[in-house]
């Protein structure tokens, strides 16, 4: 994903950022998936999201940019995999 840095705070506010997340996330789960293997826990993989994005930043993020950060990366992971589950479920 690449992440407009200049305009994160805005992305994130907005949304934008966690749905742009959430549609790349379900086409990788589903292709997790299609390759027979199970899908990572939420929590675990939005932790390893949020420290890729905050390490592309040109400085540290302010606390509360990077707590917003978390919450809107741990909404997409979880809507993503819930997404792919379910269609799972539903075949």
């Amino acid at each position: 994903m690449n992440v407009d840095y200049e305009n994160l705070e805005r992305d994130l506010s907005t949304g934008m950022f966690r749905e742009m997340l959430k549609e790349e996330l379900i086409g990788g789960f589903r292709q997790i998936q299609t390759a027979g293997e199970r899908l990572p826990l939420a929590s675990h993989y939005a932790s390893q999201i949020a420290e890729i994005v905050s390490r592309g930043a040109s400085g540290p993020l302010r606390p509360e940019v990077a707590f917003e950060l978390y919450q809107e990366i741990l909404d997409a992971v979880e809507s993503a995999r819930a997404t792919v589950l379910g269609e799972e479920r539903a075949q």
